[in-house]
């Protein structure tokens, strides 16, 4: 099988770990599959098949065939997990191989790239990328990437920043539906033909934001105003009206009534 010789501006992983023939499991909390017969660099397959080669000299283990990287480091930083910070921008990287050897001259078929990036905030996010041809068997295989940060938070494709790059282009931009059920590829460009053998193999970049919500601070308390309670006033003082001074001008009341009546009863008659 020919070495992936890949343009200087394209961006590969190399991985330092050794390669092991491993069923579909968890790699730390990363994962991929589904489970499929494996094969070397130097026993490709006998038919169509994306991702199943576990010594690849580039890239290792195929089938993790999904990595993320901060925008700002170096493409062999790519890692299958990342710490993430607020605002950060990072790249998902998914490499596509079909493993079919040269000399049979197989051509996977409509073959897509799907990443399907995580909804909602956690401070533990996974992506998952899907490799699919109507021709290979498996029809899909799979692989996930995590993003961890010290607080919850959401990760937001950048429209517009799904690349394609192989031997034969170079960077050129391929539909967004790439992160909405997947879009085609291929190694001349978005046509969904990959013929088998490593140097028609390729990778689908994609660029998304990091975002750490900050919970609103609640607004500062006015204090209600409260309304002084009123003084009672004083009642006003009473003249002494005490009980002889009653009685003395009921008194002369009575008298006056009296000489009133007289003079009056007087004249009547």
């Amino acid at each position: 099988m020919r070495k992936l010789n890949l343009k200087k501006s394209f961006s590969f992983v190399t991985l330092a770990t050794a390669a092991v023939i491993l069923p579909a499991v968890a790699i730390a909390a990363v994962t991929f599959g589904p489970s499929r017969p494996t094969y070397t660099w130097a026993n490709p397959a006998d038919h169509i098949t994306f991702n199943s080669i576990t010594d690849n000299p580039v890239v290792g283990d195929e089938r993790q065939l999904l990595k993320v990287r901060d925008i700002n480091s170096p493409t062999t930083a790519y890692a299958t997990s990342a710490t993430v910070t607020d605002n950060e921008e990072v790249v998902l990287e998914v490499y596509f191989h079909n493993n079919a050897a040269s000399n049979l001259n197989l051509v996977a078929q409509n073959t897509k790239v799907n990443i399907a990036l995580p909804n909602g905030t956690a401070s533990t996010q996974t992506a998952t990328a899907y490799i699919n041809a109507t021709n290979a068997t498996p029809t899909q295989v799979f692989a996930t990437a995590d993003m961890s940060a010290s607080a919850p938070f959401t990760l937001t494709y950048e429209p517009g920043t799904a690349k394609l790059y192989t031997n034969y282009v170079n960077g050129i931009q391929i539909s967004d539906a790439v992160v909405n059920g997947g879009t085609l590829i291929g190694t001349n460009g978005a046509d969904g033909n990959v013929p088998g053998c490593s140097q028609y193999s390729g990778y689908v970049t994609i660029r998304a934001r990091v975002h750490v919500p900050t919970t609103p601070t609640p607004p500062t308390q006015t204090p209600t105003p409260t309304t002084p309670t009123p003084t009672p006033a004083k009642p006003k003082a009473l003249p002494n009206t005490g009980a002889g001074d009653v009685l003395g001008i009921f008194t002369g009341a009575s008298a006056v009534g009296g000489v009133g009546h007289y003079f009056t009863s007087r004249r009547r008659k």
